[in-house]
């Protein structure tokens, strides 16, 4: 089910205060654990480390990557991988 389209979009309130305080050093990097927040504009020009459960993906986002959730950047599913068959 979708959020509603009159409640405010979810940003993490640890997060804002992280990219506030990341601006003013050189490295850009954040460590995520909360796959629901979704990307506004000031997550631009940052490297994001998104956990799935088992490991973390790397991710610099751009403009394009605007609106969507960090979860869809984290697949949590391996895709199956079909068996040979022995001779």
């Amino acid at each position: 089910m979708s959020r509603s389209t009159w409640k405010p979009v979810y940003i993490h309130p640890q997060l804002i205060s992280q990219l506030n305080s990341k601006n003013e050093k050189e490295t850009n990097d954040i460590v995520l654990f909360n796959r629901s927040t979704i990307i506004t504009e000031e997550f631009i020009g940052h490297r994001l480390h998104i956990y799935n459960g088992v490991r973390f993906f790397s991710i610099e986002v751009d403009a394009d990557k605007i609106g969507h959730r960090l979860g869809e950047f984290s697949p949590t599913k391996k895709k199956p991988i079909p068996k040979k068959k022995k001779k």
